[in-house]
């Protein structure tokens, strides 16, 4: 079953179609938002790169929805320690009500926190997959993510699985 409204940030479109999950996205959450900043980011300057065609056919087919962000001054504030992308999803989601903000990016992840808005990044997509039932090997899917420059700190990987490689 579907669960959760989410909004989404470059990073883990990108990273989702580097390892050919993108579509877990769909098959996982109820309801997908992206903001402007965040289309422009992957579909228009990253176009041809992954995750452009993936989020363009999603828009297109409407299962990932685009979004205005309506308090510009919030934005504002909060590009003064983010990127845009990272600053229009964290208010975006607040905006919305959603229940999740996908963000991987340590710093953005704790100004959502401190906002009082709830992050979950890839490896949590996984893990909600997994409890789902998708059959999904997470440890290849990490191995995967490491060689196309996914940064994962060996803390974290000795966190998921109990070793540091």
């Amino acid at each position: 079953m579907k669960v959760f409204r989410i909004v989404a940030d470059s990073s883990c479109l990108i990273a989702l179609a580097q390892i050919e999950l993108f579509g877990l996205l769909q098959e996982v959450f109820s309801q997908i938002y992206i903001p402007r900043a965040v289309y422009e980011e992957v579909v228009v300057k990253g176009s041809g790169e992954p995750g452009s065609g993936e989020t363009e056919s999603a828009l297109k087919d409407g299962w990932i929805s685009m979004r205005d962000v309506n308090d510009r001054t919030a934005i504002d504030a909060l590009k003064a320690i983010l990127g845009k992308g990272e600053s229009e999803v964290i208010i975006l989601c607040k905006e919305l009500r959603a229940d999740y903000a996908l963000i991987d990016e340590r710093t953005a992840r704790h100004r959502a926190e401190l906002m009082s808005v709830d992050t979950m990044g890839v490896f949590g997509i996984m893990d909600l997959a997994i409890e789902m039932g998708f059959a999904i090997d997470k440890r290849y899917l990490v191995k995967q993510l490491k060689g196309v420059g996914f940064r994962i700190s060996d803390k974290l990987h000795k966190k998921m699985f109990g070793d540091s490689k």
